[in-house]
């Protein structure tokens, strides 16, 4: 099958690798219509997450068919159009059993080598889904593949953040970080209730995306600061989503927010430190949270918000490419020239 691999860091290539098998009776191979490329495929592909070895698929966002499943599956079978989460939950742990699936004992992201579970990545035509019962969720006929393909990672990943953020109606709320996660954390904040959203980034052209979606775009500047606390009445945010995964992000969101506010990092960092001032962090009485998605506890909600028309997260794809020209999508997103960048894998099947 083709597949988009990392044969070195820098460089992504399309080519020839084994098909995946079946391996276990609660496996799904899954026929993959359409992936996309994600901000934290980034760490990949500039080495911040090493260990990636040549020849394996690396990517984790999909749209696809179930082509086969093993004699354990439960909820799905061939021919069912599914996407489904960046990482595997069993269903059956202690973790699994209390909804805490990011916690899963047998969780493994796809895509992002043996250091995070050593499963295949989903820029390839065909993918092995472990634990398919509980890592899958079908999709309703009314959402489209360019809705579906951010279900697993991008819109849940928004939706948890906003969540743990706690907000309240009338707050006012900071976004740090208008990429595709910032973005659609600005749209779930205004459906969370807050009266005001504002977003900083250093892209214009993402400002003004955020300035459509009806935040108030600030740039993320020395005087980000100031102009956050003048549009707040001199407090400060109510809450902070921290959606970029870094240190100055990270630094910033702090500065912005009011005392007793709740920050919540939805970035990934790859960092084993962060020079977060405790100091501060006790002076001002904030909650900080952070962590990786709750994806499968998110389904439910965020399929609703799409089959509702709540929400329209297929307003971000800027590019759509076939997966043959997935190098070049990797370049564009990289310069920032792309947004969010879908890769056309394989046609669905006609039912």
């Amino acid at each position: 099958m083709k597949a988009l691999t990392l044969p070195e860091v820098g460089r992504v290539a399309c080519e020839e690798v084994s098909n995946p098998q079946l391996q276990h009776s609660r496996d799904a191979l899954v026929r993959v219509t359409t992936s996309a490329i994600c901000g934290s495929d980034l760490h990949v592909y500039h080495g911040r997450i090493q260990g990636v070895e040549p020849g394996v698929p690396i990517g984790h966002e999909y749209v696809g068919i179930v082509e086969s499943i093993g004699e354990g599956v439960r909820r799905f079978r061939p021919g069912d159009r599914v996407t489904g989460s960046f990482f595997n939950a069993c269903g059956h742990c202690w973790a699994c059993q209390r909804g805490l699936f990011s916690q899963c004992d047998q969780a493994g992201l796809f895509g992002f080598g043996p250091r995070f579970g050593g499963l295949g990545g989903t820029q390839a035509e065909l993918v092995r889904i472990p634990d398919a019962d509980y890592t899958l969720v079908a999709l309703p006929e009314e959402i489209s593949d360019e809705q579906g393909i951010l279900v697993g990672d991008v819109l849940s990943t928004a939706y948890f953040a906003v969540q743990r953020g706690e907000i309240r109606p009338g707050d006012a709320v900071a976004v740090v970080g208008a990429g595709p996660v910032g973005l659609l954390a600005v749209e779930l904040s205004f459906i969370f209730g807050a009266a005001q959203v504002i977003a900083l980034d250093r892209v214009p052209n993402r400002l003004m995306r955020a300035e459509s979606l009806g935040a108030t775009p600030v740039a993320a500047d020395a005087n980000a600061v100031k102009r956050v606390r003048g549009l707040t009445r001199g407090r400060g945010a109510d809450v902070v989503i921290e959606a970029v995964g870094h240190a100055d992000a990270l630094k910033l969101a702090l500065q912005v927010a009011r005392g007793f506010a709740t920050i919540s990092a939805a970035g990934v960092y790859t960092e084993n430190a962060l020079p977060v001032s405790m100091g501060r962090a006790f002076a001002k009485d904030f909650t900080l949270r952070a962590g990786m998605a709750n994806v499968q506890a998110v389904f439910g909600p965020v399929i609703e918000l799409l089959t509702r028309g709540r929400i329209h997260p297929e307003r971000l794809v800027t590019h759509r490419l076939p997966l043959a020209e997935g190098p070049h999508g990797y370049q564009l997103f990289d310069q920032r020239q792309a947004l969010k960048v879908l890769l056309e894998v394989s046609r669905a099947p006609s039912r």
